[in-house]
């Protein structure tokens, strides 16, 4: 069992993307960060588990984020995972953190707590979803509208509260660079009622054949009137009129609220995931 890395996309892609496609909406991460790489160049880590020169299993980071673990068919035993962990201890390569499939998430933090000594904490326990067809449609009386720059320092806002809500705290500037790729891409997009802006949903990354949704956020004195409901369901039906087969999303374990919402919509659970943080001292 041999760890490789290659600095080749295409490679990768050729290689990896085959196999991560038979569970696609589980492995819109991996997948989404593959073809936003092929769009812009970025610091990546490109690796794999093989075995008799045969795929075993893939994983990638995109520095500062955390290891990326996929959810392939079948398991992936526990030997690949020290594997792994001990080559990236090896190469004295930065570990955050990690996030896959449950059970390979945890054997991953396990692994590495042992080798290394740093605590792992579970960071968020998350649901995957996934809608193939749009079962409670948007209200009639709002309008989904795409994000512009005149709402850049609305879209800056609203995703510093969003990044506080789910625990992911997101600076100034780090929301404006969001912000402005976000307009640039014409992927956000807010709920307007009335002329006000009450909620809004962002179209985060695209596969071959579905796209993923995820900053759904609702400002608190707007809550409660259904309005992400009405953000999520018109953006899920415009992505499946433009010729997406499906939609997936996140959502984290413990916010009920969100589940039941998105559940009523018709997005329905394919997957989990969790996500484990490291301290070292």
């Amino acid at each position: 069992m041999e760890v490789r890395f290659t600095k080749s996309l295409q490679y990768y892609l050729d290689m990896v993307e085959e196999e991560l496609l038979k569970k696609e909406a589980c492995n819109n991460l991996m997948l989404g960060i593959l073809e936003r790489l092929q769009q812009e160049q970025g610091d990546c880590y490109l690796g794999w588990v093989e075995k008799d020169g045969q795929l075993l299993y893939p994983f990638l980071r995109t520095p500062p984020h955390n290891w990326v673990l996929p959810d392939l068919e079948g398991n992936m035993d526990k030997e690949t995972v020290q594997c792994i962990v001990e080559h990236l201890w090896n190469r004295g390569w930065g570990v955050p953190g990690v996030i896959g499939p449950e059970s390979y998430a945890t054997t991953f933090a396990a692994e590495w707590g042992k080798l290394t000594g740093c605590t792992a904490s579970v960071h968020m326990r998350e649901l995957i979803y996934q809608l193939d067809k749009v079962k409670k449609h948007a209200r009639q009386t709002g309008e989904l509208i795409v994000a512009k720059e005149q709402d850049l320092p609305l879209l800056i806002d609203w995703l510093q509260q969003f990044g506080k809500q789910a625990g992911e705290e997101i600076s100034l500037q780090r929301a404006e660079q969001i912000a402005r790729r976000f307009i640039k891409e014409q992927s956000a997009f807010f709920w307007r009622i009335n002329d006000q802006l009450v909620s809004m949903a962002n179209c985060s990354r695209k596969t071959r054949n579905g796209a993923a949704i995820n900053a759904v956020f609702t400002p608190d004195h707007f809550k409660g009137n259904g309005y992400a409901t009405s953000a999520v369901a018109a953006l899920s039906q415009q992505l499946l009129n433009k010729g997406y087969q499906f939609c997936s999303l996140y959502t984290d374990v413990s916010n009920p609220i969100s589940n039941y919402i998105y559940q009523k919509i018709g997005y329905y659970k394919v997957g989990s995931a969790m996500v484990y943080r490291f301290r070292c001292s």
